[in-house]
């Protein structure tokens, strides 16, 4: 089935969290008045598409090293269009998971079109990211090991799968700010089931860009010192 599994996959991990929370442990709680697997289902969307995007971005470089080392090719295009590989997949989930909630009632909605910004923000952040992270892990492949391992803390410690404005210690709350993660998780939650803008809380989206500015910087610094030596490396 090839490619198909990385739509599959994500599906199967989304049937197994219905089907425990719905039925198996017959969970009825709510989250802001939102169900469990609602709340979970528009987590987990975002995720799959920012776990790629870090953990196989990483190693895009290394994955497609003949393109490095045999022919004249622009090694900066090989994140990009890895990416661009991701983000189908994820638009493909991501009409999987509006079917659902067209279903369940909570869209169509005018707050939906903030996907429009939060997508674009995802993508441009993670993929500047890859700009660092598949340099480094040219020359290192501890670092690749090293960003496998810290997925699943990044993935608990995100709120991917719990509400991080329901954090009562302060200086952990405004640390949460500065977690990506969390802020396109809640964006898309916003968007999709709580009906807020993004406005609403400008610290949380002045936070992300400034982060965005500092790693489109250090990706574009880290590329241009180390683009010449990548194919002695490889």
């Amino acid at each position: 089935m090839g490619s198909a599994w990385a739509l599959i996959g994500p599906i199967i991990q989304l049937f197994l969290f219905w089907f425990v929370f719905t039925i198996g442990l017959r969970a009825g709680n709510e989250v802001h008045g939102v169900s469990r697997f609602l709340f979970l289902m528009v987590g987990l969307v975002p995720w799959f598409f920012m776990r790629d995007m870090i953990n196989q971005g990483a190693k895009s470089i290394r994955a497609h090293k003949q393109y490095v080392t045999k022919i004249n090719f622009p090694v900066s295009t090989i994140p990009t269009f890895s990416a661009v590989s991701y983000l189908i997949v994820h638009a493909l989930l991501f009409a999987v998971m509006y079917v659902y909630l067209v279903a369940a009632g909570y869209a169509p909605s005018i707050y939906n079109l903030q996907i429009f910004l939060y997508l674009p923000l995802a993508f441009i952040f993670f993929l500047a990211l890859t700009w660092t992270t598949a340099t480094w892990v040219v020359f290192s492949r501890d670092l690749q090991n090293l960003i496998s391992s810290l997925m699943v803390a990044i993935f608990w410690l995100s709120g991917v799968i719990w509400n991080s404005y329901d954090l009562e210690i302060v200086w952990l709350s405004k640390l949460m700010l500065f977690n990506p993660v969390t802020f396109i998780v809640n964006g898309y939650r916003k968007a999709l089931l709580y009906n807020q803008w993004f406005w609403e809380n400008p610290i949380e989206i002045y936070a992300f860009l400034a982060m965005t500015v500092v790693v489109v910087f250090i990706g574009v610094f880290n590329y241009h010192r180390l683009r010449k030596e990548m194919a002695d490396v490889l």
